[in-house]
Protein backbone atom coordinates (compact mmCIF):
# COMPACT_ATOMS: atom_id res chain seq x y z
CA UNK A 1 0.00 0.00 0.00
CA UNK A 2 1.22 3.46 -1.07
CA UNK A 3 -0.14 6.29 0.71
CA UNK A 4 1.06 10.18 -0.79
CA UNK A 5 0.87 12.67 2.51
CA UNK A 6 0.55 16.55 1.53
CA UNK A 7 1.40 18.85 4.34
CA UNK A 8 -0.47 22.75 4.99
CA UNK A 9 -1.01 23.83 1.58
CA UNK A 10 -2.78 26.82 3.01
CA UNK A 11 -5.03 27.12 -0.08
CA UNK A 12 -6.39 30.24 -0.35
CA UNK A 13 -8.59 32.43 -2.72
CA UNK A 14 -6.85 35.68 -1.99
CA UNK A 15 -9.21 38.16 -2.59
CA UNK A 16 -6.58 40.82 -2.14
CA UNK A 17 -3.11 41.72 -4.80
CA UNK A 18 -2.75 42.44 -7.93
CA UNK A 19 -3.95 40.85 -10.57
CA UNK A 20 -0.15 39.43 -11.37
CA UNK A 21 -0.16 38.39 -7.62
CA UNK A 22 -3.68 36.50 -8.02
CA UNK A 23 -2.27 34.86 -11.69
CA UNK A 24 0.94 33.61 -9.33
CA UNK A 25 -1.01 31.90 -6.70
CA UNK A 26 -3.28 29.94 -9.08
CA UNK A 27 -0.24 28.83 -10.77
CA UNK A 28 1.85 27.62 -7.43
CA UNK A 29 -1.55 25.95 -6.08
CA UNK A 30 -2.03 24.27 -9.32
CA UNK A 31 2.09 23.03 -10.14
CA UNK A 32 1.69 21.88 -5.97
CA UNK A 33 -1.38 20.24 -6.17
CA UNK A 34 -0.67 18.43 -10.06
CA UNK A 35 2.75 16.96 -8.99
CA UNK A 36 0.70 15.26 -5.57
CA UNK A 37 -2.18 14.07 -7.48
CA UNK A 38 0.01 12.92 -10.29
CA UNK A 39 1.62 10.28 -7.87
CA UNK A 40 0.18 7.11 -7.71
CA UNK A 41 -0.74 5.92 -4.52
CA UNK A 42 -3.60 4.49 -2.77
CA UNK A 43 -4.87 7.09 -0.64
CA UNK A 44 -3.80 10.92 -1.16
CA UNK A 45 -3.96 12.77 2.23
CA UNK A 46 -3.84 16.03 3.52
CA UNK A 47 -2.46 16.56 7.14
CA UNK A 48 -4.81 19.53 7.72
CA UNK A 49 -4.91 23.49 6.66
CA UNK A 50 -5.56 22.74 2.97
CA UNK A 51 -7.36 25.95 2.79
CA UNK A 52 -6.29 29.22 4.21
CA UNK A 53 -9.69 30.11 5.79
CA UNK A 54 -11.55 27.27 5.57
CA UNK A 55 -14.19 29.20 3.96
CA UNK A 56 -17.15 27.78 1.52
CA UNK A 57 -15.65 29.40 -1.28
CA UNK A 58 -12.07 27.92 -0.97
CA UNK A 59 -13.44 24.40 0.10
CA UNK A 60 -15.43 24.11 -2.65
CA UNK A 61 -12.45 25.37 -5.21
CA UNK A 62 -10.04 23.04 -3.85
CA UNK A 63 -12.35 19.49 -3.36
CA UNK A 64 -13.43 20.62 -7.04
CA UNK A 65 -9.49 20.55 -8.20
CA UNK A 66 -9.16 16.84 -6.76
CA UNK A 67 -12.66 15.24 -7.57
CA UNK A 68 -11.24 16.00 -11.15
CA UNK A 69 -8.07 14.02 -9.93
CA UNK A 70 -10.69 10.93 -9.52
CA UNK A 71 -8.04 10.35 -6.52
CA UNK A 72 -9.38 8.92 -3.00
CA UNK A 73 -8.77 11.99 -1.00
CA UNK A 74 -8.55 12.05 2.77
CA UNK A 75 -8.90 15.61 4.40
CA UNK A 76 -7.78 16.25 8.02
CA UNK A 77 -9.30 18.65 9.52
CA UNK A 78 -6.60 21.66 10.54
CA UNK A 79 -7.28 24.94 12.17
CA UNK A 80 -7.31 27.25 9.27
CA UNK A 81 -9.62 25.37 7.84
CA UNK A 82 -12.31 25.55 10.51
CA UNK A 83 -11.61 29.36 10.85
CA UNK A 84 -15.36 30.16 9.15
CA UNK A 85 -17.55 27.29 9.56
CA UNK A 86 -19.36 24.58 11.50
CA UNK A 87 -17.67 21.30 11.51
CA UNK A 88 -21.02 19.99 10.17
CA UNK A 89 -21.55 22.59 7.45
CA UNK A 90 -17.80 21.26 6.40
CA UNK A 91 -18.65 17.68 6.85
CA UNK A 92 -21.45 18.64 4.44
CA UNK A 93 -18.85 20.57 1.86
CA UNK A 94 -16.16 18.02 1.93
CA UNK A 95 -18.89 14.77 2.12
CA UNK A 96 -16.06 13.68 4.58
CA UNK A 97 -16.17 12.67 9.25
CA UNK A 98 -14.36 14.97 11.14
CA UNK A 99 -12.42 11.64 12.07
CA UNK A 100 -12.32 8.20 11.07
CA UNK A 101 -10.21 4.86 11.24
CA UNK A 102 -9.95 2.32 8.15
CA UNK A 103 -8.68 -0.92 8.09
CA UNK A 104 -5.83 -2.41 5.22
CA UNK A 105 -4.35 -5.38 4.78
CA UNK A 106 -1.16 -4.40 6.75
CA UNK A 107 -1.91 -0.94 8.40
CA UNK A 108 -4.66 -0.01 10.84
CA UNK A 109 -5.15 3.75 9.47
CA UNK A 110 -6.67 6.40 12.10
CA UNK A 111 -7.51 10.07 11.34
CA UNK A 112 -8.05 12.50 14.06
CA UNK A 113 -9.66 16.06 14.65
CA UNK A 114 -7.34 18.09 16.71
CA UNK A 115 -8.94 21.17 15.88
CA UNK A 116 -11.31 23.80 17.94
CA UNK A 117 -14.15 25.11 15.91
CA UNK A 118 -14.31 28.76 14.20
CA UNK A 119 -11.66 29.69 17.23
CA UNK A 120 -8.70 32.08 15.73
CA UNK A 121 -7.59 33.58 18.62
CA UNK A 122 -6.51 29.75 19.72
CA UNK A 123 -4.72 27.38 16.97
CA UNK A 124 -3.56 25.07 19.25
CA UNK A 125 -4.65 20.82 19.30
CA UNK A 126 -7.65 19.37 21.38
CA UNK A 127 -8.69 16.15 21.91
CA UNK A 128 -12.02 15.63 24.35
CA UNK A 129 -12.32 13.08 26.15
CA UNK A 130 -14.98 11.40 23.49
CA UNK A 131 -11.85 10.99 20.94
CA UNK A 132 -9.57 10.23 23.27
CA UNK A 133 -11.60 7.55 24.19
CA UNK A 134 -12.65 6.53 20.98
CA UNK A 135 -8.77 6.48 19.64
CA UNK A 136 -7.71 4.33 22.61
CA UNK A 137 -10.23 2.08 21.06
CA UNK A 138 -9.28 1.79 18.07
CA UNK A 139 -5.33 1.28 19.31
CA UNK A 140 -6.67 -1.54 21.24
CA UNK A 141 -8.71 -3.56 18.82
CA UNK A 142 -5.65 -2.77 16.41
CA UNK A 143 -4.35 -6.37 16.85
CA UNK A 144 -1.54 -7.39 15.02
CA UNK A 145 -1.45 -4.55 11.77
CA UNK A 146 1.29 -1.52 11.92
CA UNK A 147 -0.88 2.06 13.49
CA UNK A 148 -0.42 4.65 11.39
CA UNK A 149 -2.21 7.50 13.02
CA UNK A 150 -3.02 11.37 11.26
CA UNK A 151 -3.66 14.19 13.42
CA UNK A 152 -2.90 17.92 12.20
CA UNK A 153 -1.14 19.00 15.79
CA UNK A 154 1.91 17.65 17.40
CA UNK A 155 1.88 15.78 20.16
CA UNK A 156 3.77 17.71 22.76
CA UNK A 157 7.68 17.66 23.21
CA UNK A 158 7.86 15.27 20.26
CA UNK A 159 8.70 16.65 16.77
CA UNK A 160 10.13 20.55 16.11
CA UNK A 161 9.11 23.36 17.74
CA UNK A 162 6.07 21.40 19.81
CA UNK A 163 6.72 22.66 23.03
CA UNK A 164 6.10 26.23 21.89
CA UNK A 165 2.30 27.60 22.96
CA UNK A 166 -0.56 26.35 20.40
CA UNK A 167 2.00 24.62 18.21
CA UNK A 168 0.40 20.75 20.30
CA UNK A 169 -2.57 18.93 20.96
CA UNK A 170 -3.75 19.11 25.01
CA UNK A 171 -4.38 18.01 27.24
CA UNK A 172 -1.12 17.01 26.03
CA UNK A 173 -0.16 14.34 28.87
CA UNK A 174 -3.53 12.21 27.83
CA UNK A 175 -2.84 11.94 24.19
CA UNK A 176 0.65 10.68 25.38
CA UNK A 177 -0.64 7.82 28.08
CA UNK A 178 -3.11 6.63 25.02
CA UNK A 179 -0.27 6.05 22.59
CA UNK A 180 1.87 4.41 25.01
CA UNK A 181 -1.07 2.23 26.24
CA UNK A 182 0.13 0.60 22.75
CA UNK A 183 3.14 -1.36 23.32
CA UNK A 184 4.47 -1.99 19.96
CA UNK A 185 3.45 1.10 19.38
CA UNK A 186 2.90 2.99 15.85
CA UNK A 187 3.96 6.49 13.15
CA UNK A 188 2.28 9.67 14.50
CA UNK A 189 1.80 12.01 10.97
CA UNK A 190 1.44 15.30 11.66
CA UNK A 191 1.52 18.95 10.07
CA UNK A 192 0.55 22.79 11.87
CA UNK A 193 4.60 23.48 12.82
CA UNK A 194 5.85 23.72 9.13
CA UNK A 195 8.90 21.99 9.62
CA UNK A 196 9.57 18.79 8.61
CA UNK A 197 10.76 17.08 11.74
CA UNK A 198 10.84 13.44 12.52
CA UNK A 199 11.35 11.91 16.06
CA UNK A 200 11.48 8.35 17.80
CA UNK A 201 10.29 8.36 21.42
CA UNK A 202 9.87 5.03 23.13
CA UNK A 203 8.19 2.79 20.19
CA UNK A 204 6.54 5.45 18.13
CA UNK A 205 7.71 7.64 15.73
CA UNK A 206 6.81 10.87 15.43
CA UNK A 207 6.76 12.54 11.47
CA UNK A 208 6.24 16.11 10.98
CA UNK A 209 5.67 17.51 7.72
CA UNK A 210 6.39 20.89 6.24
CA UNK A 211 4.30 23.42 4.87
CA UNK A 212 3.74 23.37 1.58
CA UNK A 213 4.71 27.14 1.05
CA UNK A 214 7.97 27.19 2.78
CA UNK A 215 8.67 23.54 1.21
CA UNK A 216 7.18 22.46 -1.87
CA UNK A 217 6.89 19.02 -1.34
CA UNK A 218 5.04 15.57 -0.48
CA UNK A 219 6.10 13.25 1.34
CA UNK A 220 5.31 9.26 0.31
CA UNK A 221 4.32 6.61 2.69
CA UNK A 222 5.17 2.76 1.70
CA UNK A 223 3.46 0.12 4.04
CA UNK A 224 4.84 -3.12 3.32
CA UNK A 225 4.27 -6.64 5.19
CA UNK A 226 7.36 -6.46 7.82
CA UNK A 227 8.42 -2.71 7.02
CA UNK A 228 7.09 0.78 6.79
CA UNK A 229 9.41 3.29 4.73
CA UNK A 230 8.83 7.09 3.91
CA UNK A 231 10.65 9.44 1.60
CA UNK A 232 10.23 13.14 0.59
CA UNK A 233 9.63 14.09 -2.83
CA UNK A 234 10.84 17.99 -3.50
CA UNK A 235 8.66 19.92 -6.43
CA UNK A 236 11.69 21.34 -7.64
CA UNK A 237 11.21 23.93 -10.25
CA UNK A 238 12.30 28.02 -10.67
CA UNK A 239 8.89 29.09 -11.56
CA UNK A 240 7.02 27.91 -8.70
CA UNK A 241 9.76 29.23 -6.23
CA UNK A 242 9.38 32.53 -7.98
CA UNK A 243 5.31 32.41 -8.19
CA UNK A 244 5.13 31.57 -3.98
CA UNK A 245 7.86 34.23 -3.24
CA UNK A 246 5.76 36.64 -4.77
CA UNK A 247 2.39 35.53 -3.04
CA UNK A 248 3.11 34.13 0.55
CA UNK A 249 4.46 37.02 1.91
CA UNK A 250 1.53 38.89 1.97
CA UNK A 251 -0.94 36.09 3.32
CA UNK A 252 -2.83 37.32 6.10
CA UNK A 253 -1.75 34.61 8.92
CA UNK A 254 1.20 32.82 6.78
CA UNK A 255 4.01 33.65 8.36
CA UNK A 256 7.62 31.76 6.37
CA UNK A 257 9.65 29.46 8.78
CA UNK A 258 13.21 29.37 8.41
CA UNK A 259 15.17 25.98 8.29
CA UNK A 260 11.81 24.41 7.42
CA UNK A 261 13.20 21.68 5.21
CA UNK A 262 15.27 20.39 8.35
CA UNK A 263 17.93 17.74 7.96
CA UNK A 264 18.31 14.14 5.71
CA UNK A 265 17.23 12.21 9.23
CA UNK A 266 13.66 14.32 8.79
CA UNK A 267 12.90 13.62 5.62
CA UNK A 268 13.78 9.34 5.24
CA UNK A 269 12.53 7.08 7.76
CA UNK A 270 12.33 3.04 7.32
CA UNK A 271 10.44 1.42 10.48
CA UNK A 272 10.34 -2.30 10.95
CA UNK A 273 7.14 -3.97 11.43
CA UNK A 274 7.05 -6.18 14.43
CA UNK A 275 4.33 -8.64 14.96
CA UNK A 276 1.90 -7.72 17.50
CA UNK A 277 0.07 -10.66 20.39
CA UNK A 278 -3.13 -10.46 20.16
Amino acid sequence: MRLALLGDLHYSCMSHGTEEVKAARVRAYEHMLKAFLNEEADFHISIGDLTHEGTAQELRSIFSILAKSERSFIHVLGNHDTYSLPKYEISTLTGQPCYRAMDTPHAKLIFLDTTKEMNRSDWGGVLDEEQLSWLEGQLTNSHQKQVLLFGHHPVFDTTARSTLDKLYIRPRDEIRDVLNSRPEGGIYFCGHNHMNSIVKQGNWHYVQTAACLDVPAYRVIDVHEGEVTITHRLIQDADLFHDIQSFCRDTPGFGPVDDALGEESDLLLSVQITSAAH
